[in-house]
């Protein structure tokens, strides 16, 4: 058997807006802090530290140490990569390449990924999110769903400024990242070579808030532009948007990547919504010189693969399009390949599901939006 190793759980730390503390965002949500019967997140005097040396953790690195991941700690990205998709491993193994895992000791622990999610303020409500991740959500819903992180913030900055001179990357998530007063703070005790991943729906006022400047003016900052279609259908999609803001921000992110060591791209969902639209978007990244990635949506009515064969043909043949049109780097030549064969191996459908989640969606909670699905994708509608 292939021996499997990561640094994740030596070189990384995740905090998000539940208080909970990980190593790396895809692994188990409770094993490091496990919840309560009512779900919630159980109150822990522990500090980072002490959580990062506990027994569960060193229990984690002693499989990996051997070559194997842990079957429930690491279980995200053994699903994603059985699947044929890319994993937050290889995301650590490439920031502290160098690592040895295999001689590693158990108590071990120097951050070299800090991925710290404080709140999930976020100023949009996409079709495929929740309350959970944005509160524009949560006001529409009505729902008492504002997350704020629970440990210290000051104890967090004291923290990440301790291992200041080990930190390599640091990853800004939301919510949106780019509204949120926290990182703010935080950049202002990052040396100005740590590289700032950041991924944003490129949507805010880049002269309101200050962390987009501060990031503007960083040495080296990875821009991960998260949208997935364009024009109206991009504003159909991102709920709260506004097409000409977010173009306007990606030239900005476009120019100072030409005279910088910054990077920006598009991180795109797959979803029913683009499964027809893929070569008018990857058309809009070559002409800002911004590559692009695809993630996917699992298993709902927003999955391409999981409706009727006509949808089906659509989108296959709007995959060969993209292969066919476009010079395709590897990663998205092997994501094409994934997907075509994906539409092969999997059966049933969502359809039905689909439609009375539009109709809910446009007559209950984007009561704006009544009836422009049916105007936007005029080729789906056809076929459902």
């Amino acid at each position: 058997m292939e021996k499997k190793y990561c640094s994740s759980p030596w070189r990384g730390l995740h905090l998000n807006f539940e208080g909970q503390i990980k190593t790396c965002c895809a692994s188990d949500p409770n094993m490091l802090s496990p919840r309560n019967d009512d779900n919630k997140v159980k109150e822990d005097s522990r500090s980072i530290e002490e959580v990062l040396q506990s027994d569960v953790i060193k229990e984690v690195r002693a499989s990996i140490k051997q070559g194997i991941l842990h079957p429930k700690y690491c279980k995200g990205c053994i699903q994603r990569e059985d699947a044929g998709f890319g994993s937050e491993r290889s995301w650590h193994n490439n920031i502290s390449p160098e690592f040895d895992c295999s001689a590693a000791e158990l108590d071990d622990h120097k951050p070299t990924l800090i991925d710290v999610r404080w709140n999930n303020t976020c100023n949009l409500a996409c079709t495929y999110c929740t309350s959970y991740f944005s509160t524009k959500w949560a006001s529409i819903k009505g729902e008492q769903f504002n997350q704020t992180i629970k440990s210290d913030y000051q104890d967090i900055i004291d923290y990440i400024e301790l291992h200041r001179d080990t930190v390599r990357e640091v990853a800004m998530v939301g919510g949106e990242p780019l509204m949120m007063k926290e990182n703010d703070r935080l950049l202002d005790i990052l040396p100005d070579d740590v590289l700032i991943t950041v991924i944003t729906n490129m949507t805010t006022d880049f002269d309101r808030f200050p962390v987009p400047q501060k990031l503007l003016k960083r040495s080296r900052v990875g821009w991960s532009m998260s949208f997935d279609n364009i024009h109206e259908r991009f504003e159909y999609v991102r709920w709260g948007s506004n097409w000409q803001t977010l173009d306007k921000n990606v030239t900005t992110v476009a120019s100072r990547v030409k005279t910088s060591e910054q990077h920006a791209g598009i991180q795109a969902v797959y979803t029913i919504y683009n499964c027809t639209r893929l070569c008018e978007l990857k058309e809009y990244a070559d002409s800002k010189g911004l590559w692009l990635n695809w993630q996917h949506v699992w298993g709902d009515q927003l999955d391409p693969h999981q409706h009727n064969s006509a949808i089906k043909k659509l989108a296959i043949d709007e995959l060969k399009r993209f292969r066919d049109n476009f010079t395709l780097n590897e990663g998205e030549t092997v994501w094409v390949q994934n997907q075509l064969e994906q539409f092969q191996n999997k059966q049933g459908t969502k359809t039905k599901e689909f439609l009375e989640f539009t109709k809910d969606l446009e007559e209950k909670w984007h009561p704006d939006q009544k009836g422009q699905f049916a105007k936007l994708w005029p080729e789906l509608v056809a076929v459902l």
